[in-house]
């Protein structure tokens, strides 16, 4: 979805590589890249990491975005909790409207805990990751307007694989980060280390999931000369 709002927002006019380890997920992300992105977008069957190697990701198929190299049987009912947590306070700030609203906060509470039972429903899959400077490398990428990295707990993982000779090409990045009190400084002090201004947000949704995003810009007086290139891990 970020990808087909990339797109349309620069009518076309960009390169799109968008990385997607699961199988089951991949397949669908090439179709829409071949449908609906008149070649524009390569989708890229692995995932990002610090180092090459083969991981075991928890692929969830009634709800895929919680899908992780992160989640597995022995952290999904903390998982389960830090979610409902999220979803609560959404409802309260009207964001599924205004009749859940009203439902008093211990049954909203039971009431979507009891949905995210789905979350138990996990299959294993082995899947690779790479390093992106490997894939710079490989994809003959020389500059990155945006990189954008929501990969559900590993965002430290993703910004280790950036080599020190790859980092000047990055010229902005935004990084959903998990565990929002634990990494939040170590992801910004990786970003401003490498020359990018740093700054932060986290609403009252994010902050009962524990989670937030990093925004980061390289300061330059000059705009680089051709289409938009983007990164989508």
């Amino acid at each position: 979805m970020f990808s087909a709002a990339v797109y349309r927002r620069l009518d076309g006019d960009v390169r799109i590589y968008a990385f997607e380890p699961l199988p089951p997920l991949h397949a669908t992300l090439e179709r829409n890249a071949r449908e609906f992105f008149n070649g524009r977008l390569t989708a890229l069957p692995y995932g990002l990491a610090s180092r090459d190697e083969e991981l075991d990701f928890s692929y969830i198929p009634a709800a895929t975005i919680f899908s992780s190299s992160s989640r597995d049987q022995g952290n999904i009912e903390d998982e389960r909790r830090r979610v409902t947590a999220s979803v609560v306070e959404m409802v309260r700030q009207g964001g599924l409207g205004p009749v859940l609203r009203r439902v008093p906060a211990p049954i909203l509470t039971l009431l979507i805990s009891r949905k995210l039972r789905v979350l138990r429903q996990i299959e294993t899959h082995r899947v690779k990751v790479r390093p992106l400077s490997s894939v710079l490398d490989e994809q003959g990428i020389n500059h990155i307007d945006l990189l954008k990295v929501d990969v559900e707990g590993a965002e430290l993982e993703v910004l280790k694989g950036i080599e020190e000779r790859h980092w000047p090409l990055v010229r902005q990045a935004v990084v959903e980060v998990e565990r929002w009190q634990q990494n939040r400084d170590t992801v910004c002090e990786v970003l401003h280390r490498h020359g990018l201004t740093v700054s932060t947000e986290q609403d009252s949704v994010q902050r009962a999931g524990d989670i937030g995003m990093v925004f980061a810009v390289r300061p330059s007086p000059l705009a680089a000369p051709g289409a938009q290139g983007g990164i989508n891990g």
